[in-house]
């Protein structure tokens, strides 16, 4: 994770007061572009071990913020391992850090790890059909995918001349599809997975969960987790990872999905394109355009037969 809003070890050890924890340690988190995270370690007022992860919101407000956290929480309750916010001394799971949002969590086991084999993939697939089968009626409005890609829209004119006009006719026909119904992640890339004995341990990041087409959401996640470094689709991993879905009680529309990896592909190409390396920022800043530019090609050719 980039660190926009770097943090003192005294203003780190305030934070935790506030929720019964003593600071021992921290550092920033080295995943990710969006927000400013960190690792900490900490004691409970037991003096017992207690891993903690504080993240720093750069862009979303309090009000924003709220529906993702009730979401977290309705998660962990169904056992997904997912962790849900903390609630500090006076029941706030929201706190203000540096005039900023805050959130501080319970850092759940395991590493990053990002190793790809077949059996991985199908441990995705299996916990993407998971959550796309849990109930969506306790929760509060999410945010819009579809709203999104309408500013990133705004974006188009920064493409190659020779992929301009498809990408927008693609775009548009995309965008006057009806929502879907299904909470996605929309944001299953390797670094928003933790591992443990080669398992996973935790699911990360729901900052762009919404309601949409699972379709939608396995497109995300196989334009990273099954192409090569040329962006080319790897077939046996994608099999594994969609075999592993249906037999987990997912449901695929093969046509729907084919279009989905184009517009995935074109959202990540958009938004790399929109979002450069802050001179702030400390760590991995913006991630390289051109890996989603050549996935696009692959998916829009695909898509075009």
């Amino acid at each position: 994770m980039s660190v926009y809003t770097p943090l003192s070890h005294n203003q780190l050890a305030t934070v935790l007061d506030g929720y019964g924890f003593r600071l021992l340690d921290f550092r920033a988190a080295s995943h990710g572009i969006e927000n400013s995270t960190f690792l900490i370690e900490a004691e409970d007022s037991h003096q017992q071990p207690a891993p903690l992860v504080l993240t720093v919101f750069e862009t979303l407000d309090h009000n924003a913020l709220t529906p993702y956290l009730a979401l977290l929480g309705h998660l962990a309750k169904q056992a997904l391992p997912v962790p849900a916010p903390l609630q500090n001394h006076d029941g706030h799971d929201q706190i203000t850090v540096a005039g900023k949002p805050a959130v501080l969590m319970p850092r759940l086991p395991g590493e990053h790890d990002f190793a790809v084999d077949l059996d991985r993939c199908r441990q995705v697939g299996a916990l993407l059909a998971r959550l796309h089968q849990c109930d969506t009626a306790p929760l509060q409005t999410l945010p819009d995918e579809r709203q999104r890609l309408e500013r990133l829209a705004t974006h188009l004119h920064q493409l190659p001349d020779e992929h301009r006009e498809g990408a927008t006719a693609l775009l548009s026909d995309w965008q006057a599809r009806p929502t879907g119904t299904t909470l996605i992640h929309g944001d299953l890339f390797r670094d928003n997975l933790l591992w443990q004995q080669g398992r996973i341990s935790a699911l990360l990041d729901f900052y762009n969960a919404c309601l949409d087409y699972p379709e939608y959401d396995l497109a995300v996640t196989l334009n990273d987790w099954c192409v090569d470094s040329n962006g080319k689709p790897v077939a046996e991993r994608e099999q594994a990872l969609l075999e592993s879905y249906r037999e987990f009680g997912g449901q695929v529309d093969d046509s729907l999905l084919l279009e989905a990896l184009a517009v995935a592909a074109l959202r990540f190409w958009l938004s790399r394109l929109a979002g450069p390396v802050s001179a702030q920022s400390e760590g991995q800043g913006s991630k390289d355009p051109e890996e989603f530019a050549r996935i696009f090609q692959w998916r829009i050719a695909a898509l075009a037969g």
